[in-house]
C-alpha cells in the first residue's frame, strides 16, 4: 500500500504482497481502528501459492490467476482486538484458535493449514478429518473474519513514468495492481455474508488501488514506513490532520479508475462559487490506455449538506442532485447500441450517431444507460493534503447489494481514488504520464452508478468519468462496449 486503505463497512487497512518466481506468496493484511492507519488491531498473514493463467475477458489488460492458500496467522495487537476477535469467533467452528488455549497479542496464531508440516486444524480439535472438513474449519476462521484474498485472482502491472522538471528525467514506477472483487467489497459490509469457499469460485471484475514497488517509488515515505515494518512491529502511519475545506473549484482524477465488470473512467468535477451547483463530465474508454472512446456524460445538478460522518471521522456527509445529463457515443459500435435498446426512454430514438451529443433531460433520463432523473444520492467526502497536494475523496459506493436494498439511500463507508484540484501550483501534471506520452488518468467519481431502488426499478447514480484535461491533455481509459452492455443490462 501507499496510502491507508478505507474499505467499506468501514474498514482500514494496510496490504503487503510478495510474490516470488516460484508462484508463491506472501501476504500481511493490517487492519487498524482509525482511517490514518495510527492504531494496529491486528493482521493476517497468508502464504500460498499463486498462478498467472490467462488475459482476462472482462477486464482489458488484466491478467486472471488462480491461488491456493497453504497456511494463515492471525497477529492480534491489542487487548481490546483480542477480545473482540475471539468473541467473533466463538461458535464459529474455527477450531484452531478456540483450541490454541487463549489468543494473546502480539504472539502468532494459527488459523489455517494444509501444510503436512503443520498441524491439521481439524485433527486438532477430534483427533480426525478430511482435507475438506480441514478446509471448511480454516474456511469459518476467515467468514468470522470477514477476510478474503479472492484480489490475488485478477492482477495487472502498470508502469509509470515521472517526469522530474528540473531534469526533464523519467522514472519508472512499476505498480502491481491487484484486483478488488465485488464479493469482497459487499462482503465488508457485515450484514452481507457469502461462505468463503464459495468466493474462491466468484469471478473478479474491477481492479482496486494499486500496490506500489517501495525500492522503485522513490519519495513514498509510507511505501518505505510499511516496507520496514514486521508483524512484531506493525506500520503506524503518521495521523493526518484535515477536514473538509472549500470544494469550490475543478477536481480531476489522478489515474484511470477501474469499475465493475471491466469499466475504466477518469472524472472531472467542477463546484460552483454559489456554494450549491456542481457539473461533472464522465468520459468512457473501451481501452486499458484510453486512446479509443465509448462514449461520455455530462452532468449538473445541487449538491447540499456538510454535516459530520457518524462513520468516517473527518469525512463530511453530502447529497446531491441530478437535474440535467447530457450522452455523447463516441464511436459507430455504442451508437449503434444506443440505437438498439432506445426507445422513449433515452433522447430522441433511434436518433444516436458518434460524436452528436443528446440532452436527455427531458425523457427522464437514459433507460439505456439505467439512469433516471432527477435523481439524488446519498455520499460521503473527505479532504485531505499530502505532497502539498490538495486531495478530495469521494464515496465510493457498492454496486451489488441484496434484491430490494435501496441502497441509494445509503451512505459509502469506503473512499475511492483520490481527486486533485486543478489550480494547485505544484501539481505535478506528468504524474502519470506513461510510455510514449499517454497519461494514465483514473478518476473519482461522483453520485450516479445505476442500480435499483427498494421498488426493483432501475436507478441512475453515474458513475462517471471525465475526459478530464485540466489545462494538459491526458488519455483516458474504459471498457469495451461489450462488457459495458453486459454490466448496464444484467439481470
Amino acid at each position: 500500500s501507499n496510502r491507508c486503505e478505507i474499505r467499506s463497512g468501514p474498514e482500514y487497512v494496510i496490504r503487503q504482497l510478495r510474490i516470488t518466481p516460484d508462484q508463491k506468496f506472501d501476504s500481511i493484511v493490517y487492519l487498524y481502528s482509525d482511517p490514518d492507519c495510527h492504531h494496529p488491531l491486528y493482521a493476517v498473514h497468508t502464504r500460498g501459492s499463486h498462478v498467472l493463467q490467462q488475459a482476462s475477458w472482462t477486464v482489458r489488460g488484466g491478467t486472471e490467476a488462480s491461488y491456493e492458500i497453504h497456511s494463515s496467522h492471525l497477529i492480534p495487537y491489542t487487548h481490546n482486538a483480542t477480545a473482540a476477535v475471539s468473541r467473533s469467533l466463538e461458535g464459529t467452528g474455527c477450531y484452531g484458535l478456540l483450541t490454541s488455549h487463549r489468543l494473546t497479542p502480539y504472539k502468532k496464531h494459527l488459523i489455517y493449514s494444509i501444510d503436512p508440516d503443520k498441524p491439521d486444524l481439524g485433527n486438532e480439535r477430534n483427533g480426525q478429518g478430511k482435507s475438506n472438513e480441514i478446509k471448511d474449519n480454516g474456511y469459518l476462521c476467515f467468514q468470522a473474519l470477514n477476510f478474503t484474498l479472492n484480489e490475488l485472482k485478477l492482477v495487472m502491472l502498470e508502469v509509470k513514468h515521472r517526469k522530474q522538471h528540473r531534469h526533464h528525467q523519467h522514472h519508472r514506477r512499476p505498480h502491481h495492481r491487484n484486483n478488488n472483487n465485488h464479493i469482497a467489497d459487499t462482503e465488508s459490509q457485515k450484514s452481507y455474508h457469502h461462505h468463503p469457499h464459495h468466493q474462491q469460485h466468484q469471478q473478479n471484475h474491477m481492479i482496486q488501488t494499486s500496490l506500489t514497488l517501495p525500492p522503485q517509488t522513490p519519495g513514498c515515505g509510507v511505501c518505505s514506513r510499511i516496507a520496514s515494518s514486521t508483524l512484531q512491529y506493525p506500520p503506524r502511519l503518521s495521523p493526518r490532520t484535515g477536514t473538509l475545506l472549500s470544494l469550490e473549484g475543478e477536481w480531476v482524477s489522478t489515474r484511470c479508475e477501474s469499475r465493475q465488470y471491466g469499466m475504466f473512467l477518469t472524472r472531472r468535477l467542477l463546484f460552483l462559487p454559489d456554494g450549491s451547483s456542481w457539473k461533472g463530465q464522465y468520459d468512457y474508454y473501451h481501452d486499458a490506455l484510453c486512446k479509443h472512446p465509448s462514449f461520455s456524460l455530462n452532468a449538473k445538478g445541487s449538491y447540499s449538506g456538510g454535516s459530520n460522518s457518524k462513520l468516517i471521522p473527518r469525512a463530511k456527509d453530502y447529497s446531491f442532485r441530478v437535474t440535467r445529463l447530457k450522452v455523447t457515443p463516441h464511436d459507430e459500435r455504442t451508437a449503434e447500441s444506443m440505437n438498439h435498446y432506445s426507445g422513449d426512454g433515452c433522447g430522441k430514438a433511434h436518433a444516436w450517431k458518434a460524436g452528436h451529443e443528446q440532452d436527455v433531460t427531458w425523457t427522464g433520463g437514459c433507460v439505456t444507460l439505467g439512469i433516471r432523473l432527477p435523481n439524488m444520492e446519498r455520499d460521503i467526502m473527505r479532504m485531505e493534503v499530502a505532497h502539498r497536494k490538495l486531495l478530495l475523496y469521494v464515496g465510493q459506493r457498492l454496486v451489488d447489494r441484496q434484491p430490494g436494498t435501496a441502497y441509494q439511500m445509503e451512505r459509502p463507508t469506503a473512499f475511492q481514488e483520490p481527486l486533485i484540484k486543478c489550480d494547485q501550483r505544484d501539481l505535478d501534471m506528468s504524474i502519470n504520464t506513461a510510455p510514449g506520452g499517454h497519461g494514465w488518468l483514473g478518476g473519482i467519481a461522483l453520485p450516479l452508478a445505476s442500480g435499483s431502488n427498494g421498488n426493483g426499478e432501475k436507478m441512475s447514480y453515474l458513475y462517471p468519468s471525465p475526459g478530464v484535461r485540466c489545462r494538459f491533455n491526458a488519455t483516458l481509459l474504459l471498457t469495451s462496449l461489450l462488457l459495458w452492455t453486459l454490466c448496464l443490462f444484467r439481470n
